[in-house]
């Protein structure tokens, strides 16, 4: 665990999915005990998106789901890093894109729940 699901309406070219997953993993090892090699991901480009009552060509939403609760400086810390990414590497703009955190005390994993 952790999962961080982007959904986006630009279409994205392969080495620009890998160079946000290198971001994104980069990103989410800002919160203590959080690592890429347990991160999940997944990509949706090319979305029908609309933001602003208008459709966009170049938007984005991010959900990070995270198993406990982190430091909020360690969650602030996270957001920066994953937009600079979105912007640095999808060319998506920091104005264009919307960020949430679901943070859960359980989670399943290798067929059981832990606590």
């Amino acid at each position: 665990m952790p999962f961080i699901g982007l959904k986006t309406s630009k279409k994205l070219t392969p080495s620009q999915k890998l160079e946000v997953k290198e971001g994104f993993g980069r990103a989410i090892e800002l919160i203590p005990g959080k690592l890429e090699e347990k991160m999940m991901m997944s990509i949706e480009d090319g979305e029908n998106m609309f933001f602003r009552g208008i459709e966009k060509e170049a938007c984005a939403y991010v959900q990070v789901h995270l198993k406990d609760k982190a430091e909020f400086e360690d969650k602030a810390k996270m957001t920066e890093a994953i937009y600079n990414t979105l912007e640095e590497k999808a060319g998506i703009d920091k104005n264009d894109c919307y960020l949430s955190i679901l943070e859960f005390e359980e989670w399943g994993s290798r067929g059981v729940l832990k606590k």
